[in-house]
């Protein structure tokens, strides 16, 4: 009879363990969840004020209308990266915005690079334009961190992302030399680095063509 009351009393013991584990957990994330959105309310707005460059009233109100929409629609994309592992909360989320904050400045920098390089190339009498696509596979795994990387290569002048799936992406590059950064797995690691994803250890293989036909062959 007493060893049942103790397996009872054990148990029971046990589900409240379970319970208050069960809702700090819950808390954890519901705090990460709104620190996400407001997080990302407040740099859309800035992004908003940056390009506008106007303190009026109507603008003031206009950009807080653009970014809390924007925010609704796009917040469970953010968040649900970021909440894939137990006991993921607010100070992981600020310490991605950091490292997006120190990822900006290096982005920039690889956008003029490219830009002097495309001019480069068009201002030459005899324009050595040759166009490839290039076939790569990464080792990222997290949704955030894989479109991060196709618009960063997007926004990077000579380089388009075609497709993107499943971690391999089609890059359309005006030349090859374009897209050197993404050969080294560079960018991929910088990438990376804010998102605490996989970093590549060696360079990715690459397959290159000039149509579609040719790079599945």
């Amino acid at each position: 009879m007493e060893l049942t009351k103790t397996a009872k009393i054990g148990k029971a013991n046990i589900n409240k363990l379970e319970i208050t584990k069960s809702r700090e957990l819950n808390l954890v994330r519901w705090q990460t969840k709104w620190a996400a959105i407001g997080l990302e309310f407040v740099i859309l707005y800035i992004f908003w004020f940056v390009l506008s460059g106007r303190l009026d009233p109507k603008n003031i109100v206009m950009g807080i209308v653009v970014a809390a929409l924007v925010t609704f629609l796009t917040h469970e994309f953010i968040y649900n990266p970021l909440s894939t592992k137990t006991g993921l909360g607010t100070k992981y989320l600020f310490a991605c915005a950091f490292r997006i904050i120190l990822y900006f400045p290096w982005l920039v920098l690889a956008i003029i690079k490219a830009n002097l390089q495309v001019a480069g190339i068009l201002i030459k009498p005899r324009m050595h334009i040759d166009p490839v696509l290039l076939q790569f596979e990464t080792k990222l795994s997290k949704r955030i961190s894989l479109v991060t990387l196709a618009n960063s290569i997007t926004i990077t002048p000579g380089t388009i992302t075609v497709e993107l799936e499943n971690g391999k992406y089609i890059v359309h590059s005006l030349v090859r030399e374009c897209a050197g950064d993404l050969e080294t797995g560079l960018m991929q690691n910088k990438v990376a680095h804010i998102f605490d994803d996989n970093l590549e250890t060696t360079a990715p293989v690459c397959s290159c063509a000039r149509s579609f036909e040719e790079l599945e062959q």
